[in-house]
């Protein structure tokens, strides 16, 4: 017989106290050590090293000859022999690296390495416990069963909704009858909003089962058992199969004769049926997904998702709407790692309907976007979109992207990077336009057919850096003046940069020369050359110093630049405009040479930019806290070069504050002004009416995760009218109503008042989110105003199964890009351990 205590002193006395009694569940930082290294249950994907056996135990459990780790059990009396059988009971512990068995009685036979434990047994492994009467165990193997027994297994699973990397991209349209995007969407967390949570999060699958089949490594099998992803003893959903096969190798469960059950009523049955248990890629049928509006009536999609390999997969959306008929849908997704933006898939979408009841058309649209690393220096990228008439967009989508867009582009480009410093395009570029407001028609751009790009950056030639711009351009239009373009700008810069300050001076030429043809003026000239030297200086210097501020310290930045542009007069009124147009006036274009967008128009220029910046950095980090710019252009002489084309060529008449010698007063600041709350401000000031041409506005705060307000106001002022084209308020939010209710919503309203647009509501979102810990509930509505027509109000409604599946209409990406900072509140994670003592 052997002696109980001799077992005991195997086992540290803290780790026993801390499992001691075993009717709670495990403690994150008492999880067991690593199982053996060829056989493992290990769904944390953990590892730490062996347990060796302790210096001084007189006789210690003989080990198998193949083992290489040791066994420790401690009981109230242990009987039998080391070699055979050991019998112990009375509150029984077997602990063996990455297991720990609890139990009333336990039966251990060494040269087997199994177990047969009775009474309360409790048994414990790395991220998993189980809960039975009976358990009987090969430990070595992982091959065993248990009887009538309680399961939880907690594993880390990638958060989909919180990434650091992630860029929500929201519309940008700016005109009255079309929603914004939302102020401050994008915000680093460097700033001190809580704008992102940790990588992974834990995820749970809890219930129950007559028997558990353990059957090798991250292998078991449930029989006549429930599953959730609710915390134990929480049946508010679970999945009831007669078998269930749990395989943590691939992360995937398969049921037979499944039913879900939500609030112990049945929702879902089939006869069989495949889910993950993480978030990775499973071929199979989606959940479905619905909602209704009063453009579409029901809108019901059941999708299909196919993962063929493991950088292609394929998503088919069959899609009814019952005010218009049947739509088949098909979505392609293609990843080659050799591309530069290996993280970017290639997309092929298409949409089709033979026959919409309400336009009494057939109806379709497809998007190719794709890249394609063709080797030696060569890549392709071919982005392609077309719809089958003007209101397909309107009809057919809620996001605002899709129904502002007018232009939807039809482009192939071919890119060759001959050697570091040299780089080449040719494109070809054409658009289909939509005339979505027959009261205000969209101009049909120029198509590219083609254009070759060529840019080349030498540094250090002869003492200087050199920068050449080449560009060939043809133009095509059906009904106004087509022509070629060629453009070389050859510049050079001697730059002298330190830490402190930079001086870079420039020169260059850019010579251009036309041969245009379809002019609609007799005597035009057909063929026109333009040579025009540049000379501009771009110096700044930066002073720091230390401060304190609210008790921190910082450091403070004054960066004052200047930056001086000369370029003769040179009159180009006869010349077309194919792709110019006035630039916006901000900071970026205020330290450019030219005022225009393209080549066709190159202002004179005899002036000089100041600006000044200062930061507020983290004297501990260096990270940026606040900062604020202001800046203005000041002219010697003024420019007369301006946008009007007549092809006889014409004087041109100063215009603008440059008659003044100044231009608008530019400023702005972002960052901080209170804990947790950004503000983001930009204002443009002409001088000469003494208006605001530009100004916008945006606060918000974010105390936490789901938990956020933001505010912003837009004014913009039609610069060639004179009368505003747009003023907006903005108002956006997240907020938890209690514990687990949280409200949502966005109003986006236009205060426009001019005789031929009134005030209007541009979009609004009202909602709520129920948090239930493991399922949550949303129900959102949706009214956003058309370019034209009607304007549409969706209502979604969503049940969602945490880390198992959904069923509805799914409102996250409309919340995501229309709510800054908005926080999918069943995704955050929590403070304490899901494995408790509690």
């Amino acid at each position: 017989m052997l002696a109980a205590s001799v077992f005991r002193q195997a086992v540290p006395a803290s780790r026993g106290a801390a499992v001691k009694g075993g009717a709670g569940l495990l403690v994150e930082d008492d999880l067991p050590l690593s199982l053996r290294v060829e056989r493992r249950f290990n769904v944390l994907g953990g590892k730490r090293p062996p347990l060796m056996p302790e210096v001084g135990i007189p006789y210690p459990v003989e080990l198998k000859k193949d083992d290489a780790y040791p066994l420790f059990v401690a009981a109230g009396r242990i009987e039998g022999r080391t070699d055979d059988m050991a019998v112990a009971t009375g509150d029984v512990e077997l602990r063996k690296l990455d297991t720990q068995v609890f139990g009333d009685k336990m039966v251990y036979w060494p040269l087997d390495d199994e177990i047969d434990a009775t009474g309360k047994v409790r048994m414990l492994q790395q991220g998993a416990e189980f809960n039975a009467p009976h358990v009987r165990m090969k430990l070595s193997e992982q091959v065993g069963f248990a009887e009538d027994a309680d399961f939880l297994i907690v594993k880390q699973v990638e958060s989909k909704f919180y990434k650091a990397t992630t860029v929500v991209v929201s519309n940008a349209a700016s005109n009255a009858v079309s929603s914004s995007a939302p102020m401050m969407t994008n915000i680093a967390s460097s700033y001190g909003l809580p704008t992102e949570a940790p990588r992974t999060r834990p995820s749970l699958g809890s219930g129950t089962a007559e028997r558990i089949d353990f059957e090798g490594e991250n292998q078991i099998t449930l029989f006549d058992s429930t599953y959730s992803t609710c915390r134990p003893g929480e049946k508010d959903w679970y999945l009831r199969a007669t078998e269930t096969h749990l395989d943590y190798d691939r992360d995937v469960g398969d049921a037979k004769n499944a039913s879900v059950w939500f609030m112990d009523v049945p929702i879902f049955y089939t006869p069989a049926m495949t889910f993950a248990l993480n978030h990775q890629r499973r071929s199979g049928v989606m959940h479905p997904f619905f909602s209704t509006s009063t453009r579409d009536g029901l809108d019901l999609t059941v999708p299909y998702y196919w993962n063929i390999a493991p950088n292609y997969d394929a998503l088919i959306l069959p899609r009814y709407m019952s005010k218009r008929g049947l739509q088949l849908g098909a979505e392609v997704r293609y990843v080659d790692f050799n591309t530069p933006n290996a993280n970017t898939p290639n997309v092929y979408t298409a949409e089709y309907m033979p026959y919409d009841k309400l336009a009494d058309r057939e109806r379709y649209a497809y998007m190719i976007n794709h890249q394609q690393n063709l080797g030696q220096g060569v890549s392709a990228v071919v982005n392609y979109n077309r719809v089958s008439d003007n209101f397909y967009w309107q009809d057919m989508s809620s996001r605002l992207v899709q129904t502002s867009q007018v232009q939807l582009p039809q482009q192939l480009t071919v890119a060759y990077w001959p050697s570091p410093w040299l780089q080449t395009n040719m494109q070809v570029l054409r658009y289909q336009t939509l005339q979505t407001d027959p009261a205000n028609p969209v101009a049909v751009p120029y198509f590219l057919e083609p254009q070759v790009n060529l840019v080349g950056f030498k540094p250090d030639l002869l003492g200087t850096d050199l920068t050449l711009i080449g560009q060939y351009s043809r133009f095509i239009h059906q009904t106004r003046v087509q022509g070629d373009r060629m453009v070389i700008y050859p510049q050079f810069s001697l730059p002298i940069v330190h830490p402190a300050f930079t001086f870079i001076p420039k020169v260059g030429v850019n010579v251009t020369q036309y041969a245009l043809s379809n002019q609609t003026v007799a005597g035009a000239d057909s063929n026109i050359s333009r040579v025009l030297p540049t000379f501009t200086v771009d110096s700044s210097v930066i002073f720091e110093r230390e401060t304190s501020l609210l008790d921190k310290a910082f450091i403070q930045t004054l960066e004052p630049r200047l930056y001086y542009v000369n370029i003769p007069y040179k009159n180009q009124s006869d010349i077309p405009l194919f792709d110019t147009a006035q630039a916006d006036f901000n900071f970026a274009q205020m330290f450019s040479e030219n005022r225009f967008s393209g080549y066709d128009r190159i202002n004179d220029a005899n002036q000089l930019t100041a600006a000044v910046t200062t930061r507020m950095l983290d004297a501990e980090t260096g990270v940026e806290r606040f900062k604020a710019m202001i800046g203005q252009r000041y002219y010697f002489s003024p420019s007369r070069v301006t946008l009007n084309y007549t092809p006889l060529k014409s004087p041109i008449v100063p215009l603008g504050n440059e008659q003044q010698g100044y231009s608008d007063l530019l400023a702005a600041f972002s960052g901080l002004v209170l804990p947790k709350t950004y503000a983001d401000v930009a204002w443009d000031y002409n001088y000469r009416d003494g208006l605001n041409e530009r100004v916008s506005a945006g606060l918000r705060y974010q105390p936490e995760l789901a938990k956020v307000i933001s505010a912003g106001y837009r004014y913009t002022r039609e610069p060639t009218l004179g009368v505003p084209q747009v003023s907006q308020i903005d108002i956006a939010g997240q907020w938890p109503l209690t514990r687990r209710l949280y409200a949502v919503g966005r109003f986006n309203y236009s205060l426009l008042n001019t005789d031929t647009i009134a005030p209007q509501l541009l979009e609004a979102i009202a909602g709520f989110e129920y948090n239930a810990g493991c399922w949550a509930t949303r129900v959102v509505a949706q009214r956003l105003a058309a370019i034209a027509g009607t304007p549409n109000t969706t209502l979604f409604l969503q049940l969602e199964l945490n880390d198992f599946g959904s069923v509805g209409s799914n409102p996250i990406s409309l919340l995501r890009r229309s709510i800054p900072g908005y926080g999918k509140s069943n995704e955050l994670t929590s403070s304490s351990s899901l494995l408790t003592t509690q």
